[in-house]
């Protein structure tokens, strides 16, 4: 697509579409929001060292291998699947199968890592028309309405982030930002609920870093910051995605960049399709080392999802 000059908003795509986009759209960096760019980002890059792993994929990529070598007793495996999945017992209720695999089998099984690092942390942000005020919350358990059955239905507890990593003069400024970009685009708001997502995905010569592996979606906020880009370390690729789904139900990428630190992407999510009439989703691609040489790579980021009181 053609480079534009940044900040790009939804009017800017709807020319490089030749059609209109009517939900709203901002391609930024911190210095274009009125924050010192360079100085939030030499605090920040050193805090994704400090995020706890994030073991609810290996646990789920672990089970699916025991079941693919005892198929035969896959249903016995997956009676210890969720309180395994959920942190309630460990991998000793698994011993009878681990016993039995092969040397090369338990090599493999003990090469499934974590690879995000991630904690969360929740705000509320009052009078953003007049003088915001922040009070922290904690975050509610994550968990979708499914099938119980289902993995994705079972609840995940992410760590909450640390107060020096939320709390303090600069993160307060970014929040407010962003509650300002809010009332641009809703001016009936009077207060957003912002929940942060500090995340480190790491990439080796193996395998890809991903930290969008279900594809294009939604988050189910009334708006995102899919990532604010802290961290671009011996990686390439990881080009964010602003999807538009349209009538005919199809997913058409109408605008795609490499975000660079300090730079972001705020976007309309769930129902923007209702109020403003584009139907917006979101992705981003697996990136992998730059220097096939070194062990790792690594993309940090911080995503907000946002919600609008009235």
């Amino acid at each position: 697509m053609k480079d534009l000059s940044m900040p790009i908003t939804e009017k800017e795509i709807s020319k490089l579409v030749n059609r209109t986009i009517k939900s709203p759209i901002r391609i930024a960096s911190l210095n274009d929001i009125g924050l010192d760019q360079n100085n939030f980002l030499e605090a920040y890059s050193e805090f994704f060292k400090e995020l706890p792993w994030d073991l609810y994929d290996p646990r789920r990529i672990q089970i699916q291998f025991l079941k693919e070598i005892f198929p035969k007793e896959a249903d016995q495996i997956h009676q210890h699947f969720k309180n395994y999945f959920v942190g309630e017992i460990g991998l000793v209720a698994f011993e009878s199968w681990l016993d039995r695999l092969s040397p090369t089998q338990r090599k493999d099984f003990d090469a499934i890592k974590p690879w995000r690092r991630r904690s969360i942390a929740q705000f509320l942000i009052d009078q953003i028309d007049e003088e915001p005020t922040l009070t922290r919350e904690l975050v509610d358990q994550f968990e979708q309405s499914l099938d119980p059955n289902d993995f994705r239905s079972w609840p995940r507890i992410f760590e909450e982030s640390p107060s020096h990593h939320v709390e303090n003069e600069a993160f307060a400024q970014l929040m407010k930002a962003v509650a300002k970009i809010v009332k641009e685009v809703r001016p009936k708001a009077k207060g957003v609920r912002m929940t942060a997502h500090f995340m480190s995905v790491k990439a080796t010569p193996k395998k890809p870093g991903d930290n969008s592996p279900e594809g294009a979606h939604e988050d189910g906020a009334d708006f995102i910051i899919s990532a604010l880009v802290i961290n671009r370390i011996n990686v390439d690729g990881g080009a964010s995605q602003v999807i538009e789904k349209t009538e005919a139900g199809n997913k058409e990428v109408i605008f795609q960049h490499q975000l660079a630190p300090g730079e972001f992407i705020f976007q309309g999510d769930s129902r923007d399709e209702l109020i403003y009439g584009t139907d917006l989703w979101h992705h981003v691609t697996p990136f992998h080392l730059s220097d096939q040489a070194e062990s790792e790579g690594w993309r940090d980021i911080i995503g907000f999802d946002i919600n609008v009181i009235t």
